[in-house]
């Protein structure tokens, strides 16, 4: 089923790119992610959201007649966040760097130069760097392909995009559910990032 999902958000956006007529999009923003459900030796921790980025091209794709569009983009992503250690004030943290695939999926209304929109954007992504205690692990332990859902509101002025969106990962960031990072045993189970994301492009 996974499989399934990627191969078919990934045939999306090719299409789309294939056939697009609209406008070429350059996008950045800030990214707010956190983890749960992870325990360090059975003792459940508390994550705090810390900022990373994003940042890439797309194309737009309009049907003007029923107010959708079609947004595929290839950005590159940071995610991170961190966590109080169990000794003082230390603080520990995970990054990851993505090579990550959307595709947004638009509904709005023109309303003269504005046009507020709504939209889902199923994604897929491939992790390409990691840092922090993430940075010693060896990546067979980790899962690299990663895949989930945002959905979101912007409001597009002229040719300014600016958008909102959460975003929910689906995948699992250890496939075997542990790993062992500073003689701790972490246990991750279905731990995976979700956050908010804050966006503005340019469209040309």
């Amino acid at each position: 089923m996974k499989k399934q999902l990627i191969v078919l958000t990934i045939m999306l956006c090719l299409g789309t790119v294939a056939f697009a007529q609209g406008s070429f999009v350059v996008k950045a923003g800030l990214n707010f992610n956190t983890l749960q459900d992870i325990h360090i030796d059975n003792v459940e921790q508390s994550w705090n959201s810390q900022t990373g980025f994003h940042a890439g091209i797309g194309a737009q794709y309009r049907i003007p007649l029923i107010g959708l569009s079609f947004q595929p983009e290839l950005l590159y992503s940071r995610m991170r966040t961190d966590i109080m250690g169990q000794v003082g004030d230390h603080s520990y943290g995970f990054r990851l760097d993505y090579l990550e695939v959307p595709l947004n999926i638009q509904w709005g209304i023109n309303i003269l130069f504005l046009r507020p929109y709504i939209f889902a954007s199923p994604y897929v992504r491939y992790a390409l760097a990691k840092g922090d205690l993430l940075e010693n692990v060896a990546w067979e332990d980790l899962n690299r392909f990663d895949y989930g859902l945002s959905l979101g509101a912007g409001i597009e002025i002229w040719k300014l995009q600016v958008s909102g969106k959460y975003s929910w990962s689906f995948g699992q960031l250890a496939p075997g559910g542990s790993l062992h990072i500073d003689s701790d045993d972490w246990q991750l189970d279905d731990a995976n990032f979700r956050g908010f994301e804050l966006s503005v492009a340019f469209l040309f």
